[in-house]
């Protein structure tokens, strides 16, 4: 069945494409991000995505993590989940830093909406629930790094606001190709409707 948009209550959110995750010189590049994300294509594809959505008025919202000196610290003496630990110990995603700039392909336009976050989920610790409310936003198209910890942890919220959740498949990356593949086909069905750039590109336009 052909994927179907009210673009007047659709949104498309760009999630933690971040240099220190993604790019070959940011802090988690040993981890493999850099790869997958070269190996999806997810930047290019999230790019057209974008300028179908600013030529034909569904809103673009970015997403980023970006983490205040004190809350490193925080985080380097509490004991957390390894994840957080990981970025607590290498300086990772630190606000005002280039690695926590979203990559330069997939950055911001100017009036664009961008929120800041502290976590794997998009709607924690910031406005974006009172965005998308104000904006009468009821279906989010989802893309991002990574698969299974941005795009599933948002989704699994917005399934529980009750949202549409729409995710585009190779809009997404993560550490290597098992993670990526694992959600996107075994929990991420359950939670929303998988498609494409492509095929989403066509239902808006």
């Amino acid at each position: 069945m052909a994927l179907t948009i009210d673009k007047g209550k659709t949104a498309f959110l760009s999630m933690h494409f971040q240099n220190d995750l993604v790019c070959e010189e940011g802090k988690f590049a040993a981890m493999g991000g850099p790869a997958h994300v070269k190996k999806t294509n997810c930047l290019e594809n999230t790019r057209k995505v974008m300028e179908a959505c600013r030529r034909l008025g569904v809103p673009v919202i970015h997403v980023q993590v970006g983490l205040t000196e004190f809350e490193r610290k925080l985080l380097a003496e509490t004991p957390v989940a390894p994840l957080f630990d990981g970025i607590a110990s290498t300086g990772a995603l630190s606000e005002g830093t280039w690695g926590a700039e979203i990559h330069e392909e997939v950055k911001p336009q100017q009036g664009e909406f961008f929120v800041i976050g502290k976590g794997a989920n998009s709607f924690y610790a910031n406005a974006l629930g009172t965005v998308l409310a104000v904006g009468g936003i009821r279906t989010i198209v989802l893309s991002g790094f990574a698969t299974n910890f941005v795009v599933e942890s948002t989704a699994r919220y917005a399934c529980d606001l009750l949202y549409q959740v729409i995710i585009l498949r190779d809009c997404c990356a993560s550490f290597n190709e098992e993670m990526h593949s694992f959600a996107l086909n075994n929990v991420l069905p359950n939670l929303a409707i998988i498609s494409d750039s492509e095929e989403f590109i066509k239902a808006i336009g």
